[in-house]
Parts: structure tokens; C-alpha cells; sequence
């Protein structure tokens, strides 16, 4: 039995489970038992281990002291159903306090056209309301909290951001009946003490969650459900410029609220008091300004102006008006309109130093490069045509290679073997056809390739692949894109090459390896799953391809990769078949704890990002090409994907037009380093695009994301999304000029959307689906 403090970071921090479902039991002195949310539990803090007599998820005992029970991990109780966005670690969960979801209020002035839940439309509000901390007999506090409870209702937000809220007003505004009858609230009393914020929302709330940036700083967060989908909505307030280092803290604050909101899927709003009048919010958060959006860049309407509003001119040190006050956006919501509340006094008194801003947000389209909406796409499948074609392909290189004998089969001269996804049969159509060729003695390209042309008069662009470890040939023939590895046996039979590869140097015998790897991972999958294994692996690989994660050169998963991972989820998730094995794959390593290396037995801890090893020897990991970025990027589409086919499974929905689109490219990436290359320098720019990306990360830029397939209809061209803030240009500029250094006239331009030139054209515009090699 595991101890109570096991219990609770096991929960805190493993993402399979959701904090905010876990009730912790506590002895009380003289009493019997209480309750108490997990996420409200301090460790170290007044109650002691020895205090907490059990764990309940979901109104089921998972952990009980005194029975012995620990159930936590084989029951479903507790369970993440719905995929968190606010993810640990840098969310703390939270649970939201009182009733939301009871739609829009009477208050006067009404919603407005195309306001509100049923429409899909989004008002937001964000308001620093002056606690009395400080000038408290200066600033009427007991007069202005009705007028200001009065204005938020008037305001008829959906969601109310709040800064400088003191308990007093927290408990007002929970006595009131428009919010005890309508909204929830997050956080609790005691970080709103602590903090000052404050989330209100009338939206039904899905999941809630807190970050603490510093002494006093934080930021709050909630997902809640509107007509348009679901919305990340989050409140901060940053430090002022009253404190000496006031700036370079505000610097590391946005620093690190980019850094947690880089992983969030979907729409995003971020408002609060920035205490910031530049561009440097939004610029950091790589977000819109809905401010500037509704009224240009060159508008200055402050939201904290000394000179017309008496209480500011208290506070400020410096006289100065600015607009500090902001509602960031990130997605496809369309800012409708944004207004000014208290921005002239009610009576004789303004509500606070600071005036509101209230912003409408309209549904929109996702500005995705080459997307369109479409009712449905058909499963991937296999294809017999496609099959047959490779087949026939292989026996005519068999035949060129080994004087007759047909791939697999041993002769005097070498054997040809069937390697990678087709000899796995989970190949998508048109993949490409992997083959080894153990030929006897010492290999020569240069008669191997010699051969191949002789034999094959329809091979085009017949080239050696550029550093390989092993040699190698890249070619089309057949309507196929073919790999051909070429390793030399030496003494040894090539007919025995595989069993014996051991003795035949690291490199051959890695190549080897790929004819027994691509056997081992069908065996993982167990004897009786081949089909369903079949499926998932080439349905997980379509999904992988479609969202650009599927290129090893490019810093994403490589086809074995997937394959292990398809295969493992098939061997655990026995009996399951279809949808239902799908949602179980992408629920399982959407929750995997990626510290830990995926192997067929067992688990280890590693220090790469992620671990995936192959399942047989030389044992390896097959992905050390991803980098911090990768693995974000990666848990992120996992999510993602996990959600879309949770919703479908809900509407009796096909999935497969959400899960084949392309991702949001023109959202997630502020600049672009697009790298253009010579037609002979491909193969060679490609094995280096690694290199490039690790240097990035060296630099510090995070959420990089380099598209797997080049783009536009010139020359050869490749994307690298540089991540949601702007990024120092002449610090890229100078490590892509030494890492293009020998790759013969190889470009690399720094290009920021929207442009002639920028990459908007990296998926085909009349195909919703995955985009072309």
C-alpha cells in the first residue's frame, strides 16, 4: 500500500488523472472526518500526513487508510475524460466555486447581436478595480464597491477578469444574486488574497487552473464551454513600474505566461493589467491586441489616465496616461467590437483608477494555411493497387541486385529484404518502398547503382543518400519512392547477415536491424492482433503525417516510432477494436509521462526528451531527433487529437476531417525562418534540418516547429515555425548563416505572415487532407 503522500503527488502531477475530481479525507481533533478538495491541500502546511485518512475520486474511496485500499490507477475513477489544456506542471488545477452555464443575463443593454452562447459569440471584460492596500482613506472604497458591482452586471460579460480584488469584494460579489444565480468564480479566497484575481464566468466551466509568477503575481486560468467550442480564458496583473525592477520583471512574467500558454490548444484570451503601454505584451504573448485590432496600431486610448481620472491620478507616480489595461487574443475568434466601462464617473466618483475594457469576440476561420471546411474524409486504408505496384517493384530490384531470387530469399550473390512499413503492413498508400540489400564481401555503390539502372530504365534521380552511416541509394521507379540500404556481408553469408549482424560493425548492424525491428513490432503486438494492430499503426501514421510530426530529419517521430507506439496500445488495450482503439491510443500517450522511455518491457527514466526504443537489438532509441520543442508539440497534437475523437464519440460524428487537417500554422508561428534550397543540395539540407533546429533551441527559442514537406510552386522551400513570440531576427539570421555554411547556396530568410512570400502555401488549397510528399 503506497502512503497517503505517494497518493497526492501521484495525483498532482500525473496527467492521466484531474486534481480538481479528488476529495482528501483529514482527521479532525474531536471529531469525525473532513473533507476537503485535493487541489486546496497544502503539503508541509498545518495537516500532516498522518491526518489524511483517505482519497475519493469521483464519490469513490481509490485510497483508504484504514481498509488497506488502494485502488488508485486500477479504477477509472478520477480519470482525465476530457483532455486538460491547462496541464501540470506549470497548472496547478483548480476547482471552480459556485453555478455557471445559466446564460445571459437580463441586465440592461442586453448581449448585443451575435453575443452570447447561442450565437458562438464570446464578451469578455478585464477590470483592475483599486483594492485600498494603499491611500485607503483616499480612494472611497466603501462607496465605489456598489457602484462597481453595479457596472460588471450592466456589462453583461460572459467571462469577468478582475484584478486587485480584496475578500470584502469577493464575498460582495458572491452575495450578489447575478453572480450567485449565474456564474462561477476561480480561484478560492485565500490566492485571491493573496493575488488579487479573479475569473468570473456565467459559461459552464471545464477545467480551471493557477500559476504562481512570483511574491503576488500569478496568473489564473479557465477553460469554458461557449456555441463556438471551447476557450482558454486567463487574467493576470504584472508588476508596475512602483517597484524599482519593475520591467525586467514584467519581462520574465510574459516570459513565463508564453512559455505555459506555447502547450494550450485552441482559442486563447489573456487579459489584465499588463502596466505595460508598448507593444511588448502581445509581441512576447504572440497574440492580437483586440484594442488595436478594433481601432488601428496608431490608437493611444488609455485605460489609466491621471489627468482625467482623479483616483489614478493617487496612484501614479509619474502623471502619465497609458493603455495598460489589455484582452489579448489568440485563434480563430474575430474581435467584433471592444469598449471603454467607467471611463466617466458615476455621479461625483469613478469605480476605480483603472477603466475596463469589454471586448465582443465573434466566431471565425481558423487562418490555417490551405484549410477548408468539409463533412467528412474516409478512414485511411490500404491499398491493393498501391501494394501490388511495391511488390512488383521489389522483385525487379531483387532481381537486379541478386541474380534472380526475389526478395527475401537467399542466393550466392545477396539477398534483398523488405524492411520499414510494408514489411510491417501497415504502409500508407504511396509510402515509400524500404529495402535492405546484404550483398557478399565488401558493398560497391558504384556497381550497385550501375546495376540498378541497367535493370530498371524507369529509375529517376538515382543519387547516394548524403551521410549515411550506411551507404545507401534514394530513386523513383514505378510510381515509387524507393530506400535502398546496401550493406556489405564481408565472410559472412548474406543469406545469415541478419541473424549475425552483431559481428558486422554498429552501422550494418543497424541496418539489418530494420528487417527484424519491423517483425518485433508485429510480435509486440501480439499473435492474434496483426489486423488490428494493421489499422491503428497506418490510421496514427496518416493523423502523424497530416499535423507535420512525422518527419525524423524534421525533428518528429519516425514511422518505427508510431509503429511501437501503435503496437504497444494494441497489446494493452486487448479486445479493443476500431474508434474505440484509436481513442484509447492517443488517451494513452497524451497522458504518458514522457520522462520515460517506451520500450516493449517495461519503462526507464531518460534524459532525452522523448524515448522510444526499438523492440529488437541492437536495441536503440529511434527518436532522439526530438528535441524540448518536438515533445511539446508532440503531447499537444496528442491532446488535440484525444479531444476531437472524445467530441465525436459524444455526436455519433465522423472523425477523420478534424484529425487529417492541417494544424494551425499561421496561428501558433509569429516568424518563419524559410530555408530555400539548390534541387541537388535536398537530400543533404534535409539530414541537416536537425542541426538547424537544435541550434534554435540552444538560443533559447521555444515551439519550434519545421514542416516536413517543402512548399509553394518555385524553387525548393521549407518552413520552420519559429514559435508564438517574435524572436530576435539578428540572432537567427546569424545561426542559420553558420549552419547553411556547405550546403552550396542554401538560403535561409526571416518572413513574417501575412506576405507574398510566407508560408501559406504549405498545403495544397483544394486538399483537406494529408498534404502531399
Amino acid at each position: 500500500m503506497r502512503t497517503s503522500e505517494e497518493i497526492y503527488h501521484r495525483v498532482r502531477w500525473d496527467a492521466r488523472f484531474d486534481p480538481a475530481r479528488f476529495v482528501i479525507g483529514i482527521a479532525l481533533r474531536g471529531d469525525g472526518p473532513g473533507r476537503m478538495p485535493l487541489t486546496s491541500f497544502v503539503p508541509g502546511g498545518e495537516i500532516p500526513w498522518h491526518r489524511v485518512l483517505f482519497f475519493e475520486a469521483d464519490g469513490e474511496v481509490v485510497w483508504d487508510r484504514s481498509s488497506g485500499a488502494d485502488r488508485l490507477g486500477v479504477t477509472d475513477a478520477g480519470r482525465v475524460r476530457v483532455p486538460r489544456r491547462l496541464r501540470a506542471p506549470f497548472f496547478e488545477a483548480r476547482t471552480a466555486y459556485g453555478t455557471a452555464g445559466g446564460g445571459p443575463s437580463a441586465a440592461a443593454g442586453g448581449a448585443g447581436p451575435g453575443v452570447g452562447t447561442g450565437s458562438g459569440g464570446l464578451r469578455v471584460l478585464t477590470w483592475n478595480t483599486l483594492w485600498d492596500r494603499y491611500d485607503g482613506d483616499r480612494i472611497e472604497t466603501a462607496r465605489r464597491r456598489p457602484l462597481l458591482l453595479e457596472a460588471l452586471r450592466a456589462a453583461d460579460a460572459d467571462v469577468i477578469a478582475l484584478q486587485e480584488v480584496e475578500p470584502e469584494l469577493l464575498r460582495m460579489l458572491r452575495a450578489a444574486d447575478w453572480v450567485r444565480d449565474g456564474y462561477a468564480s476561480v480561484p478560492g479566497t485565500r490566492e485571491v488574497d493573496d493575488y488579487g484575481l479573479l475569473l468570473l464566468s456565467r459559461l459552464p466551466v471545464r477545467e480551471a487552473g493557477h500559476h504562481v509568477l512570483g511574491p503576488h503575481k500569478a496568473v489564473t486560468a479557465m477553460v469554458v464551454e461557449s456555441g463556438g467550442g471551447p476557450v482558454t480564458v486567463a487574467t493576470t496583473h504584472l508588476t508596475s513600474d512602483h517597484c524599482d525592477d519593475g520591467p525586467a520583471l514584467r519581462e520574465f512574467q510574459l516570459a513565463r505566461i508564453a512559455e505555459a500558454f506555447a502547450g494550450v490548444e485552441g482559442d486563447l484570451v489573456v487579459m489584465g493589467d499588463f502596466n505595460d503601454s508598448g507593444t511588448g505584451p502581445q509581441s512576447v504573448l504572440g497574440m492580437r491586441d483586440a484594442w488595436l485590432t478594433s481601432y488601428g496600431p496608431g490608437d493611444r486610448t488609455p485605460t489609466f489616465d491621471p489627468g482625467a481620472n482623479p483616483l489614478a491620478a493617487i496612484s501614479s507616480r509619474t502623471g502619465n496616461a497609458g493603455r495598460l489595461d489589455r484582452v489579448l487574443v489568440r485563434g480563430g475568434r474575430q474581435v467584433a467590437s471592444a469598449v471603454l466601462c467607467g471611463d466617466s464617473p458615476a455621479g461625483d466618483l469613478f469605480v476605480s483608477d483603472h477603466y475596463g475594457v469589454r471586448v465582443d469576440l465573434a466566431p471565425g476561420v481558423d487562418l490555417v494555411p490551405g484549410a477548408r471546411p468539409v463533412a467528412e474524409v474516409p478512414r485511411p486504408s490500404a491499398d491493393p493497387a498501391d501494394r501490388e505496384r511495391a511488390r512488383e517493384l521489389a522483385r525487379r530490384i531483387a532481381d537486379a541486385l541478386t541474380a534472380g531470387a526475389r526478395p527475401g530469399a537467399a542466393s550466392g550473390d545477396g539477398v534483398v529484404h523488405l524492411a520499414g512499413s510494408r514489411r510491417m503492413g501497415c504502409e500508407l498508400p504511396g509510402a515509400d518502398l524500404d529495402l535492405v540489400a546484404a550483398l557478399p564481401g565488401t558493398a560497391d555503390l558504384g556497381e550497385v547503382r550501375t546495376r540498378l539502372v541497367r535493370a530498371l530504365p524507369d529509375a529517376r534521380s538515382v543519387r547516394e543518400v548524403a551521410g549515411a552511416r550506411v551507404p545507401g541509394l534514394r530513386f523513383s521507379a514505378g510510381g515509387l519512392d524507393v530506400d535502398l540500404v546496401v550493406v556489405g556481408t564481408g565472410s559472412v553469408p548474406p543469406g545469415a547477415a541478419v541473424a549475425r549482424r552483431s559481428g558486422l560493425g554498429e552501422a550494418a548492424a543497424v541496418a539489418l536491424g530494420a528487417v527484424t525491428d519491423a517483425d518485433a513490432v508485429r510480435e509486440l503486438a501480439g499473435p492474434s492482433r496483426g489486423k488490428a494492430f494493421e489499422r491503428l499503426a497506418r490510421e496514427v501514421k496518416a493523423w502523424a503525417r497530416a499535423r507535420g510530426l512525422d518527419s525524423a530529419p524534421f525533428g518528429g517521430v519516425p514511422g518505427l516510432g508510431w509503429s511501437v507506439l501503435a503496437a504497444r496500445t494494441v497489446r494493452e488495450a486487448e479486445g479493443a477494436e476500431g474508434d474505440e482503439l484509436l481513442r484509447h491510443f492517443f488517451g494513452m500517450w497524451a497522458a504518458w509521462d514522457w520522462r520515460e522511455a517506451v520500450g516493449p518491457d517495461g519503462v526507464s527514466r531518460t534524459g532525452a526528451p522523448v524515448t522510444v526504443m526499438t523492440p529488437a537489438e541492437p536495441v536503440r532509441s529511434c527518436t532522439e531527433q526530438v528535441g524540448a520543442s518536438g515533445r511539446n508539440l508532440l503531447v499537444r497534437e496528442l491532446y488535440h487529437a484525444w479531444e476531437l475523437l472524445e467530441a465525436a464519440a459524444a455526436s455519433g460524428t465522423g472523425p477523420w476531417a478534424g484529425l487529417l487537417s492541417p494544424p494551425p500554422l499561421s496561428e501558433r508561428h509569429t516568424d518563419w525562418a524559410v530555408v530555400t534550397v539548390p534541387p541537388v543540395m535536398t537530400d543533404r539540407v534535409r539530414g541537416r534540418m536537425r542541426a538547424l533546429l537544435t541550434a534554435l533551441e540552444a538560443a533559447g527559442i521555444t515551439g519550434l516547429h519545421a514542416w516536413p514537406r517543402p512548399f509553394g510552386d518555385g524553387p525548393v522551400r521549407y518552413a520552420v515555425g519559429l514559435g508564438p513570440g517574435r524572436v530576435d531576427r539578428a540572432l537567427v539570421s546569424a545561426l542559420a548563416g553558420e549552419w547553411a555554411v556547405g550546403l552550396g547556396g542554401t538560403v535561409v530568410t526571416l518572413e513574417s505572415p501575412p506576405g507574398p512570400s510566407t508560408p501559406y502555401g504549405l498545403l495544397p488549397s483544394d486538399s483537406p487532407g494529408p498534404p502531399g510528399a
